[in-house]
C-alpha cells in the first residue's frame, strides 16, 4: 500500500481586498503525470478553531488543475474566509506535483508569491 504523501503550507492567507479588475486570491496547482486518476484532500488549520477538510478531490490521470482557495466549489467544498491566517495540508497516496501561489492585489502594485511544494511521507498523529 502506498504511503500517504503530505504537502505543507504554513503561511496561507487570502487577502481581504482587491484592486479591480484583478481579485486577490491563492491557488493550489496540482499536476498528475500518472495514467491513473489521483485523489487528494485539503485540510485547513487555524490558530483559534478546529481544522476543516475538503471532500476528496479527484484529478484524472495526465491532467493539471488550478484550485482557487477562495472558491469552495474548486476546493472540495472547503470554505476559507478572506483576511484569516491559516495553514494547509494536502494529502494523497498519489505522487503529485504541487505549487502554491498568492496574488495580492490589495494595492495597485500587485504582488505574486509562489512556491513549489515537496511532499513529506511522514505520519501525522492526533492528540484527540
Amino acid at each position: 500500500m502506498p504511503r500517504t504523501q503530505r504537502w505543507f503550507v504554513p503561511d496561507a492567507y487570502i487577502p481581504p481586498s482587491s484592486t479591480p479588475p484583478q481579485v486577490s486570491h491563492e491557488s493550489i496547482c496540482v499536476l498528475n503525470v500518472a495514467e491513473a486518476a489521483a485523489e487528494f484532500t485539503v485540510t485547513a488549520f487555524f490558530a483559534d478553531r478546529a481544522p476543516k477538510s475538503s471532500a476528496p478531490i479527484i484529478l484524472d490521470g495526465r491532467r493539471a488543475v488550478h484550485l482557487r482557495t477562495d472558491q469552495p466549489d474548486h476546493l472540495g467544498g472547503l470554505e476559507l474566509e478572506r483576511g484569516i491566517s491559516y495553514g494547509i495540508v494536502i494529502e494523497s497516496a498519489a505522487d503529485l506535483q504541487l505549487q502554491y501561489s498568492r496574488l495580492d492585489t490589495t494595492q495597485a502594485a500587485y504582488s505574486l508569491m509562489t512556491a513549489m511544494l515537496t511532499s513529506a511521507p511522514i505520519p501525522i498523529t492526533s492528540t484527540d
